[in-house]
C-alpha cells in the first residue's frame, strides 16, 4: 500500500524540513526537463486507462537540496479525469497488480486546467541516491485520451510511464517517443550561481587554432551571463572571461554554448584539454563539478564533410511532394557537395525492391541522413510545415568525415566506369572496418500521364500549411500534378552494405587510394527507355561496419562520355550548332573532319561526323 507522506520511510533518506528560514542562503529553483520557451503538446495512449508519469532527478549538484513541490500541467479539457490524482516520490518504480507503489505519496491534489502547483508540507532532501517523482491520473470513458502535457524532445530520465493497459511495467520511453514530460518539481537549495562544463571530443589539423564549443550547464537558480574559466592545453594554463552571447535562464540544467579557442595545435597525436568553470555570474562557481576534460587528436587536415541523404518517395504518395521540393532545396543550396539518393516504389522509376531500402521504412515520405538518422527532406527534424531540412543536413556537415573521398566516373558502351579516390588525414589500420559503396543516380525522369502523374495532398486541409514559396506547385496545384522533372533517382548500387577490401589493410597519412566500380546501364533498360535527356551522378560512400554501417563521408561525380564532356545528348532536332569541340574537350574554330562534339542552341550536346 501507499505511504502518505506522513509515514515517512527511513530508507530513503528523506529529512523533514524544519522550515525556510532555517538557511537563508537557500532559494527556490525549478527542475523541469522543459524550458518554458519549449511549446507543449498532449499525449496519451488513446485508450481509457489509468496514467502513472514521473522523471527521475539524479544530480551530484543536488544532493542536500529538498524538494518542496511540484508543478502539473494539465489539459485545457479536463473534464473526463477522474477528481483526484496523486503526486508520489519513490526511490525506485515499482509496479504490483498492475498498479504503481510508491514509497510515499503526497496527498492527492484536485484536477483541474493548466498548472497545478502543490505545495509539500514536509519537503525531502535529495541523497546520491537520486529519486523519482511523479503524478497518478485516471481518465474516464467520454475524455479524448491524451491527458499528458509532454514537450517534444528526447532526454534520458525524462518520461518515465505506466499505463494500466499499454505500458504495464514503468519504462523510460523518452527516446522512442521522442517527447518528456512538463512537470516541473519546486527545490529549495543553497546553490544560486552554479555552472558545470562539458567539452566534446575533436579532430584538428597541425598548425591551426581550432575552437572547442563547451556546453555550459546551470545548474544554480540564477541565470548565467558571465564565466570565468581556466583552459589547460599543451602545457599552457590560460584564465580567461566570457559573456555568454544568450544569457542562461535560471533554469536548472538549461544550456548554452560557448565557444573555446585553444592555442595553436602543436604536433600529431592525442592531446588533452581541460576547462575549469571558476566563476559564474563573477561570484566563485557553487556546482560541485567544474572541471571538463576531453580529447584532442591532432591531424593532417580535416577531411570535408559531405552526408549522404537518401529519400523514399513514391508518385502514388500524396505526402511525398514535400520530399521532392526538400531534394531539389538542399542541391540548389549544396551543389555538387549534395549526395542525395530517391528510392522510388510503386512507379515507374522503381529500382529497388522497398525489403531491400538500406534503411526501416514503414512508409513514406521518409528521408534517412547517412543511414542513422532518420528525418523529413523538407521539414527536417521540425515538421513544422516550413523547409528546415538544411538545418538537420548541417549538422551532419560539421561530423568528422574520417577521410577525404572523391569520384570521377565515365560512360561508354553502356558501362559507367567509377573510381573512387580516398586520402586519410592520419596513417591507420582499417583491417575492413571501413569499406566503399557506389550509387548510381539519373536525373531528368519525366512524364505527362499514368503513374507518372505526382499524387498532392498540399492542395487542401493540412497540406496548405506549408505557404513557403517553394512548395507553390504543389499548394496552388491540383490533386496530382504533371510533368514533373525527378532527379537522384536511384539506378544500381554495388550493394546495400560496402565492398570488401575495398580499402587498404593499412592506410597511410594523406596519401591517394583508389577503387574502381563498374555499372551496366542495360540492367536498367527497361527504367532508361524513352528518357531522352538523362545525365547520370555516381555517389561514392564510406561506410562504417563497426558502427552499424553508419555512412561517414560521400562524394558525388558527374558521369561523363569517354571524351570528358558530360550530358550529351542526341534529341536536339530543331536546334542549330553553335559551338565544335574535339574528342579531348577543346573547343575549336570550325569544324574538323572526324568525330565532332557539338554544342547546340537549345544548350544539348550531340556528337557529328564530319567527312
Amino acid at each position: 500500500m501507499r505511504k502518505r507522506i506522513s509515514t515517512l520511510l527511513a530508507f530513503l533518506g528523506l529529512t523533514l524540513w524544519l522550515g525556510l528560514n532555517a538557511n537563508a542562503q537557500n532559494t527556490q529553483m525549478v527542475y523541469s526537463y522543459h524550458h518554458p520557451d519549449e511549446p507543449t503538446s498532449m499525449w496519451g495512449t488513446k485508450k481509457h486507462e489509468n496514467y502513472d508519469v514521473a522523471i527521475h532527478i539524479k544530480d551530484a549538484s543536488l544532493v542536500g537540496s529538498t524538494i518542496t513541490g511540484i508543478r502539473v500541467p494539465l489539459p485545457d479539457n479536463v473534464s473526463g479525469l477522474k477528481p483526484k490524482g496523486a503526486i508520489f516520490l519513490t526511490k525506485t518504480l515499482s509496479v504490483k497488480s498492475n498498479t504503481n507503489v510508491a514509497d510515499v505519496e503526497v496527498d492527492s491534489f484536485d484536477v483541474r486546467a493548466g498548472i497545478v502547483e502543490v505545495d509539500f508540507q514536509q519537503p525531502y532532501t535529495i541523497t546520491d541516491e537520486g529519486i523519482f517523482v511523479g503524478y497518478s491520473l485516471s481518465t474516464s470513458s467520454d475524455f479524448d485520451k491524451t491527458p499528458i502535457v509532454v514537450v517534444a524532445k528526447s532526454e534520458t530520465d525524462g518520461f518515465w510511464i505506466h499505463t494500466s493497459r499499454t505500458y504495464r511495467k514503468f519504462t523510460d520511453k523518452s527516446a522512442t517517443l521522442k517527447m518528456v514530460s512538463a512537470m516541473e518539481v519546486l527545490i529549495n537549495t543553497n546553490l544560486t550561481d552554479a555552472a558545470t562544463a562539458s567539452l566534446p571530443d575533436q579532430f584538428a589539423a597541425m598548425g591551426t587554432t581550432p575552437t572547442l564549443n563547451a556546453t555550459i550547464t546551470n545548474k544554480g537558480c540564477n541565470g548565467v551571463q558571465s564565466v570565468d574559466y581556466t583552459l589547460n592545453f599543451q602545457g599552457q594554463s590560460l584564465s580567461r572571461h566570457a559573456n555568454l552571447k544568450t544569457a542562461i535562464p535560471g533554469y536548472f540544467n538549461s544550456q548554452a554554448t560557448l565557444p573555446i579557442e585553444l592555442p595553436e595545435v602543436v604536433g600529431s597525436g592525442q592531446k588533452t584539454v581541460t576547462l575549469t568553470i571558476d566563476k559564474v555570474n563573477g561570484i566563485d562557481n557553487l556546482a560541485s563539478d567544474k572541471d571538463a576534460t576531453s580529447t584532442l587528436t591532432a591531424i593532417a587536415f580535416i577531411p570535408t564533410k559531405r552526408p549522404l541523404v537518401e529519400e523514399y518517395t513514391g508518385t502514388w504518395c500524396g505526402w511525398c511532394p514535400r520530399g521532392f521540393v526538400g531534394m531539389e532545396n538542399l542541391n540548389e543550396e549544396y551543389g555538387d557537395d549534395f549526395c542525395g539518393v530517391a528510392y522510388h516504389n510503386g512507379d515507374p522509376m522503381e529500382t529497388i525492391s522497398s525489403t531491400s531500402f538500406p534503411n526501416d521504412v514503414p512508409g513514406l515520405p521518409a528521408a534517412w541522413i547517412d543511414r542513422t538518422h532518420e528525418t523529413d527532406a523538407y521539414c527536417g527534424d521540425t515538421y513544422d510545415g516550413r523547409y528546415h531540412a538544411n538545418v538537420t543536413y548541417e549538422q551532419y556537415r560539421q561530423e568528422y568525415g574520417v577521410a577525404d573521398i572523391s569520384v570521377k566516373a565515365t560512360l561508354a558502351d553502356k558501362t559507367i566506369t567509377a573510381t573512387a579516390t580516398t586520402k586519410f588525414p592520419a596513417s591507420m589500420e582499417i583491417n575492413d572496418r571501413y569499406q566503399l559503396g557506389f550509387i548510381l543516380t539519373g536525373n531528368g525522369f519525366t512524364g505527362t500521364d499514368g503513374d507518372w502523374l505526382q499524387a498532392n495532398y498540399y492542395y487542401f486541409g493540412d497540406g496548405k500549411k506549408y505557404t513557403d514559396a517553394d512548395m507553390n506547385t504543389f499548394t496552388n496545384g491540383a490533386s496530382s500534378v504533371s510533368g514533373l522533372v525527378y532527379n537522384f533517382v536511384i539506378l544500381e548500387r554495388s550493394g546495400i552494405y560496402g565492398i570488401s577490401n575495398s580499402l587498404p589493410a593499412s592506410v597511410s597519412e594523406n596519401e591517394d587510394n583508389t577503387y574502381t566500380y563498374t555499372f551496366d546501364l542495360s540492367k536498367v533498360g527497361s527504367v532508361i527507355a524513352g528518357q531522352e535527356k538523362l545525365t547520370y551522378d555516381v555517389i561514392a560512400i564510406l561506410l562504417d561496419t563497426q558502427d552499424g554501417n553508419r555512412c561517414v563521408n560521400a562524394a558525388k561525380g558527374h558521369v561523363t562520355d569517354i571524351t570528358g564532356i558530360t550530358n550529351i545528348s542526341t534529341d536536339a532536332k530543331n536546334a542549330k550548332a553553335e559551338s565544335f569541340y574535339s574528342l579531348d574537350g577543346k573547343q575549336l574554330s570550325a569544324p574538323a573532319k572526324g568525330l565532332n562534339i557539338v554544342k547546340m542552341s537549345d544548350g544539348s550536346m550531340k556528337k557529328m561526323m564530319i567527312k
